[in-house]
């Protein structure tokens, strides 16, 4: 697949990852607007910049739609479902916090969920995720410098391509407008900061629970 079926292109099993991720960014949203105080901005930004990523992937409207269906245009629904990738991190994260209202701080179980969270996350949402990020650039930067893109013609369907671009046949010519460029990369790049920041809160809280477990296990064997 080109860029132009990554940055244009759409399937049905794609669009219900995504459908599923937007449900569950609404969630997100709601629960850190609820729950402010013990989540505080970093998730309220988080959850409001994914929603706005997976939602606007879902359609935009032409320079002259005569019907508001026919008008509809997926963008980026490639790397919207690649980038819920991320999310793979988020069981080990719930099950760290279990540890901690179980009174398992500083286990051995904590220990190697830890790890694998750690691990989970560094690989999902740095290495996977900052690898697509740059991907999206430079596909949104040729949709960006390239203003008109016949859509292709097929003869009927049922071929690959066929399927792909089926949603994007409602006009003669795909054209990026500038909000949408700079939303999806502006939302993407805050996202990626986020990441950086929990990887590196993450790894102090890891260390602190463990070092404080040590401490603990001296003092016991002092007295």
């Amino acid at each position: 697949m080109d860029w132009t079926g990554r940055i244009w292109g759409y399937t049905g099993a794609a669009g219900l990852v995504q459908a599923f991720a937007m449900g569950y960014f609404l969630w997100d949203l709601m629960a850190s607007v609820v729950h402010f105080n013990i989540l505080g901005w970093s998730s309220l930004i988080h959850a409001l910049c994914a929603l706005l990523v997976v939602g606007i992937g879902f359609a935009i409207l032409g320079s002259n739609p005569t019907n508001v269906w026919d008008a509809q245009r997926p963008f980026a629904n490639y790397y919207g479902q690649n980038f819920v990738l991320y999310e793979l991190s988020t069981p080990f994260l719930n099950i760290h916090w279990f540890f901690d209202k179980l009174n398992m701080t500083g286990s051995k179980a904590q220990l190697y969920n830890g790890i694998v969270l750690l691990l989970t996350f560094f690989s999902c949402r740095l290495v996977w995720g900052i690898y697509q990020s740059a991907k999206l650039y430079q596909d949104i930067w040729r949709a960006f410098h390239t203003p008109n893109i016949s859509v292709p013609e097929f003869r009927g369907p049922g071929g690959p391509e066929w399927d792909v671009f089926r949603f994007s046949r409602g006009s003669e010519e795909l054209t990026l407008p500038i909000w949408l460029a700079w939303g999806y990369l502006v939302t993407n790049t805050i996202l990626t900061f986020l990441n950086i920041y929990w990887f590196k809160q993450m790894i102090s809280s890891v260390l602190n629970r463990f070092s404080k477990n040590e401490e603990v296990t001296r003092a016991d064997k002092n007295e």
